[in-house]
C-alpha cells in the first residue's frame, strides 16, 4: 500500500497534498492573521531524516504526475514533501522574521510508517526511537521561547543541524541542495494549487 499512488478526489497524489501542500502550507496561510498578532509565534513542521536522499524535484515530479506518474514510489514522494517543508521552513522565516518558521526531524522512531516503508529493512535505521523520544525535540520547539530558536533551522536533538548532506563523508554537497530559483518555482506551485 506504501508504495500505491492515491490520490484526492481532484485527482492530486496524497502524500504531497497532506504533508506540504495542505498540512504545511495552506494550514500555515490560513494561520497568519492569528501568527501575526501572537506574542511569541512559532511554526513548528515536522519533517524527515528521509529528505536527505533528495533535493525538491519538479512539481511534476513531486506530485507524481504527468510522466512520473507510472513511477511512482512511496519513499522518494514522502521525501519530496519533507523536503518541501524544510525549503517552506527556510522561505517563509525570511519573509515574516517575526514569525520562527522551523523544521525537524524526529529522529529514526518506531511507527507504523516506517514499518510501511521500510519491512524488514527498518533495522538499518536501529537505534530506532520510542514515540515520546521522537516527539520530545518537537515539544521542546514548541515550548521554547522564541529567542533560542533560528528562524529558518532545520532541528534534531534540540540543536539546528545541516540539512543537506550531498558531499563526499557527508559534507555540504549540492546534489540535495535546490536553488533560489527552484524554492521560488515550489513557493509559486503552492500558490497556485490552494489560492493563498
Amino acid at each position: 500500500l506504501f508504495n500505491e499512488r492515491r490520490t484526492n478526489s481532484d485527482g492530486d497524489e496524497i502524500t504531497l497534498m497532506a504533508h506540504l501542500v495542505g498540512g504545511s502550507y495552506l494550514l500555515t496561510k490560513l494561520l497568519m492573521p492569528e501568527l501575526e498578532k501572537a506574542d511569541d509565534p512559532r511554526v513548528i513542521y515536522v519533517a524527515s531524516g528521509g529528505m536527505y536522499n533528495t533535493k525538491f524535484p519538479s512539481w511534476e515530479e513531486a506530485a507524481s504526475s504527468g510522466k512520473f506518474e507510472s513511477k511512482y514510489n512511496g519513499n522518494m514522494a514522502y521525501a519530496y514533501a519533507k523536503r518541501g517543508q524544510v525549503l517552506l521552513a527556510e522561505r517563509l522565516a525570511s519573509q515574516y522574521p517575526g514569525i520562527k518558521f522551523v523544521s525537524c526531524h524526529p529522529g529514526w522512531t518506531k511507527t507504523e510508517g516506517v514499518d510501511a516503508a521500510y519491512g524488514s529493512q527498518a533495522s538499518i535505521l536501529e537505534p530506532m526511537r520510542t514515540l515520546w523520544e521522537g516527539s520530545e525535540g518537537i515539544c521542546w520547539l514548541a515550548t521554547s521561547p522564541s529567542t533560542d530558536l533560528e528562524g529558518g533551522a532545520f532541528y534534531l536533538d534540540r540543536k539546528p543541524q545541516r540539512n543537506i548532506f550531498a558531499g563526499p563523508f557527508f559534507t555540504d554537497g549540492t546534489y540535495t541542495r535546490n536553488t533560489d530559483t527552484e524554492v521560488d518555482d515550489m513557493m509559486k506551485k503552492l500558490l497556485e494549487k490552494v489560492g493563498v
